[in-house]
């Protein structure tokens, strides 16, 4: 069986996962400033040395099979993996600046990341940090295609199907806020039918956090308003809460970090039995780096980190 992976070059792996997000030869083909016919000729060739059909065909364009989707994903990570030894070497040619960590985080899990920031700076005070904030879908899926190197975040879901390594920090309930002065807030007790009149702020469906406050309804016996409204930024969310009279929900930590600065209040309902573990994740069968061996250990370790 022939080593069609000896053949392969930068530019082909970025014409593949080119025509996997175009699913069209003549748009790559210009993008890739060569000919259609040149391009739909590589492509068969290259299917034929593979032994897959790589991109079914249909009257709109390509389509990635089953065995596409799979190669796609290991020549975007590929590709990451290029770029970042690119970057590494100019830090380390203008200053002899070593290492780097891209960290992914939900916005449940942003103090426990700075906790463990702060001392992995002083171990490692040249690494160059990358951090990015979305919700624990995407971040998962930057995981595996090698944009980020570890993600910390709610674990649930169809998170721990994923072939990855991880690991539980912390497990807490979560709780309804509102701004400081909403009506509820003056409520020493409150009853899920006191929740009905107002507009919820929900995390989309699919998340964690999400599956948390479902599981907590139907154990309540209580029916989510149609009214809601569905937000992934916290930011968003929080400048909601403050400017009118919705109500959320969010992770005890993230709540009391919020009471504690003045911007929301705890609602006093009764406790929601449904809780949601924090956690870790990164790649198996990667090596971690230096870098990434020590956030993770910083992460274990949040009392030595504060020491």
């Amino acid at each position: 069986m022939a080593n069609w992976t000896q053949k392969l070059k930068l530019h082909h792996l970025q014409m593949l996962v080119a025509l996997g997000e175009q699913c069209n030869l003549t748009q790559v083909a210009k993008k890739m400033h060569i000919t259609q016919p040149a391009l739909s000729k590589w492509l068969t060739q290259f299917e034929e040395e593979v032994g897959i059909t790589l991109f079914e065909r249909h009257s709109k364009g390509l389509r990635p099979s089953e065995g596409g989707k799979l190669l796609l994903a290991h020549a975007q990570r590929l590709i990451n993996d290029l770029e970042r030894s690119q970057f590494e070497m100019e830090r380390f040619k203008q200053g002899g600046l070593v290492g780097s960590l891209k960290i992914g985080c939900s916005p449940v899990a942003t103090d426990c990341v700075s906790q463990a920031i702060f001392p992995l700076l002083k171990e490692m005070p040249s690494l160059h940090l990358n951090i990015e904030e979305k919700v624990m879908t995407p971040l998962l899926h930057d995981l595996q295609s090698g944009v980020v190197d570890v993600v910390v975040g709610r674990i649930g879901g169809r998170a721990l199907e994923l072939p990855l390594n991880y690991q539980v920090l912390y497990t807490e309930p979560v709780c309804f806020v509102a701004r400081t002065d909403h009506p509820l807030a003056a409520y020493d007790r409150l009853s899920w039918k006191d929740l009905e009149p107002w507009r919820w702020i929900v995390w989309p469906t699919g998340t964690p956090i999400r599956q948390s406050i479902d599981n907590a309804l139907v154990d309540n016996g209580v029916m989510l308003p149609e009214n809601t409204i569905e937000s992934a930024s916290m930011n968003v969310s929080v400048n909601l809460l403050q400017s009118s009279d919705m109500i959320s929900i969010l992770s005890l930590r993230l709540a009391e970090r919020y009471a504690q600065q003045g911007q929301l209040t705890i609602l006093a309902l009764p406790k929601i039995e449904q809780k949601g573990s924090v956690g870790v994740f990164w790649r198996k069968n990667d090596q971690p780096s230096q870098a990434l061996s020590r956030f993770l250990y910083h992460l274990s370790h949040p009392l030595q980190s504060d020491a």
